[in-house]
């Protein structure tokens, strides 16, 4: 499993671009579990951010999690999330 964060996000991951689980981590199975870990790992200026609502989307395998079954969505080793934040213009 692999963990991406774009843009802004970096901010709230004390700069990481990504994350990549390590073998104790193999026990993720779901979408929620692996926001747990994150929101642990990143803190809680992390965990705001993604709380806050419609601030990212997220992308598992390159499909939206709201599609994919949201917070339960399955997860699996190989598997692609990605953190994506939203951008306005005006």
């Amino acid at each position: 499993m692999t963990v991406l964060f774009y843009s802004d996000i970096n901010k709230y991951t004390n700069g990481e671009k990504s994350y990549i689980p390590g073998n104790e981590d193999n026990s993720i199975a779901t979408l929620q579990e692996l926001l747990d870990r994150l929101f642990f790992r990143y803190g809680k200026g992390f965990e705001d951010f993604i709380k806050a609502g419609e601030t990212c989307l997220i992308l598992v395998n390159g499909n939206g999690v709201k599609l994919t079954g949201g917070l339960n969505t399955q997860l699996k080793p190989g598997d692609k999330i990605e953190f994506l934040p939203f951008v306005t213009a005006g």
